[in-house]
């Protein structure tokens, strides 16, 4: 496994895999858009298309997915035959061939790889384009490094593929509002189970609502205030364990909504709600709504032990 790690870090695993809303700049002025790889979906190949910057955006995702899924046939037929990719450090550039990458590639866990785009500016200028990509890279769930993916491409009668990647890596890395968001959201699930009431509370907002999984409780702060501090008393409140979560920002970075899936003492619940930022730029909790889940083959039966116990 040791060798595995190694072997990806010589080459080049700084490939963006998981993208969360970037900011996607095409020539100026930009444009946004949002892409989020799923583990599924087929990679697409490219074609003989019209130029234009989604086509070129569309090759690098297709990348990401491949990755992701560890489709080193994808992946190789992404970039032109004598393709190289680049590590740029302090004093050394490693530099290695579009086979040996793909072939690493394939030989790491499915999923482990977990690239995600902070940003992206593509130029194009007929045959030619580039794209400058920041990202953050996770390894296994684990946060490893950030940096900048430089790529460089070339349309043929093909379509387009990849001429070259160079990347950067550094360890100290500003968060995005992303991870941001996820971070408080992991400490406010923490204070929780650590029965922090203070810390609890202050991450919702004066005017926010939490709405549980009963019809009536649908609390402002002050009445969930009122009902939690009882079991906070106690030392711990609930332990609720969040994973699959994901986040949206709006187009001012003002305001996000989430979704993310819960292990709780009821089962897999799901929590959902939104967040706006303050007076003093800090996110905080306007809404969050948690929900049991129920599947679908067993609600009929839920129904049925609803109306026995007149609910």
């Amino acid at each position: 496994m040791n060798k595995i790690i190694l072997a990806l870090s010589a080459a080049l695993l700084v490939f963006p895999v998981l993208g969360q809303t970037p900011d996607i700049k095409v020539n100026n002025p930009y444009k946004e858009k949002t892409y989020i790889p799923d583990g599924d979906e087929e990679t697409p190949v490219p074609g003989e298309v019209e130029v234009n910057t989604e086509t070129v955006e569309s090759v690098i995702k297709s990348l990401f997915t491949a990755m992701w899924n560890n489709d080193s046939d994808a992946i190789k037929r992404l970039f032109v035959d004598d393709a190289k990719l680049l590590a740029t450090e302090k004093q050394k550039l490693t530099v290695i061939s579009i086979d040996d990458f793909a072939a690493n590639i394939a030989s790491a866990p499915k999923g482990s790889l977990d690239e995600r785009i902070t940003s992206m500016e593509v130029k194009v200028d007929d045959h030619m384009a580039s794209a400058w990509v920041g990202y953050d890279f996770y390894y296994q769930g684990n946060f490893s490094h950030c940096g900048v993916d430089a790529f460089q491409l070339h349309k043929g009668t093909e379509g387009w593929k990849i001429i070259s990647v160079a990347d950067t890596r550094r360890k100290e890395c500003a968060l995005s509002e992303e991870q941001e968001i996820g971070s408080l959201l992991d400490d406010w699930h923490a204070a929780a189970a650590n029965g922090n009431l203070k810390q609890y509370f202050n991450a919702i907002d004066q005017e926010g609502y939490f709405l549980g999984t009963d019809a009536s409780e649908n609390w402002n702060k002050d009445a969930f205030y009122q009902f939690s501090k009882p079991y906070f008393d106690k030392g711990q409140a609930w332990k609720f364990t969040p994973s699959d979560r994901k986040v949206f920002l709006s187009e001012d970075g003002k305001v996000a909504w989430f979704n993310e899936l819960l292990d709780t003492w009821m089962g897999t619940c799901r929590g959902s709600g939104i967040l706006s930022k303050d007076e003093k730029g800090s996110w905080k909790i306007q809404q969050y709504n948690l929900a049991i889940l129920v599947p679908n083959e067993l609600v009929q039966d839920y129904n049925k032990l609803r109306e026995s116990k007149g609910k």
